[in-house]
């Protein structure tokens, strides 16, 4: 019996292992900080390899340079831990449940599409569970009820707030012409500022950005730090009403 328990404590200690490892390769997939990960894996190889060969002096060298190492890593990349503790505090465990507004979504998406088609570029917050307060609070406050021609208004070339994004909560404007992080992640050449923005908000929080690109004239989805291109308009409104509504337990 005893030797039974001990076998299945053995394998949760694994499987929690590997579960760790797949949320942390997950989490650093594309940013800077893969490549220190991959710095600390030679350094521990070169550490075995000391050790197999009984080499002390070198090991104990080997064994203070990665400390410093990782010590240094998390003065340097302390942005990306940080989002990262943003997102798991969003994880769908501790996600309340949603109801999709349909007006909101209709009057949101309407509005994208009609600047996409004067091509009039735009970046649309609509939050969730995370509240956005902070960076509200740096841009223009308005506390607005939602529609189309205050957003289409808003992002009006000759507007003095056109340039930042706009942040929905509640089916209200909180703010206009809001500054947000850009995403440090690698992603395709042609991504602008206001495609790196959106990503980057999304990557902090659990907020959805509907981004209008001026040059292309198209309209694109992030989410979790994540970005479908070029989506019809019925698409966006059945993608962003699914996000939306999703049902989670608390």
């Amino acid at each position: 019996m005893i030797d039974f328990i001990n076998y299945l404590r053995n394998a949760l200690d694994l499987l929690l292992i590997t579960v760790a490892i797949f949320f942390l390769l997950r989490f650093l997939k594309g940013s800077r900080a893969m490549h220190v990960l991959y710095g600390l894996l030679i350094l521990g190889g070169v550490y075995l390899l000391g050790q197999a060969l009984e080499l002390q002096a070198f090991t104990t060298v080997v064994k203070g340079l990665a400390e410093a190492f990782l010590i240094i890593s998390v003065i340097i990349f302390q942005q990306e831990i940080r989002r990262g503790l943003a997102r798991l505090g969003v994880a769908p465990l501790f996600q309340r449940v949603f109801q999709a507004d349909r007006d909101l979504v209709q009057d949101v998406v309407g509005a994208a599409y009609q600047l996409a088609a004067q091509r009039i570029g735009a970046l649309i917050v609509i939050t969730r569970q995370t509240g956005l307060k902070t960076i509200a609070d740096r841009g223009t406050k308005l506390d607005a009820v939602v529609s189309s021609e205050l957003i289409i208004s808003l992002f009006n070339p000759y507007s003095p707030l056109h340039d930042g994004a706009i942040i929905i909560t509640e089916n209200r404007i909180l703010s206009a012409g809001c500054l947000l992080p850009l995403s440090e992640r690698e992603h395709p050449k042609e991504f602008g500022t206001r495609h790196r923005a959106g990503l980057g908000i999304t990557e902090e929080s659990d907020a959805i950005a509907i981004i209008v690109s001026e040059e292309r004239g198209k309209v694109s989805l992030a989410y979790v730090g994540e970005v479908i291109r070029d989506m019809t308009k019925e698409q966006m409104i059945r993608q962003v009403s699914e996000l939306m509504a999703t049902l989670v337990k608390e």
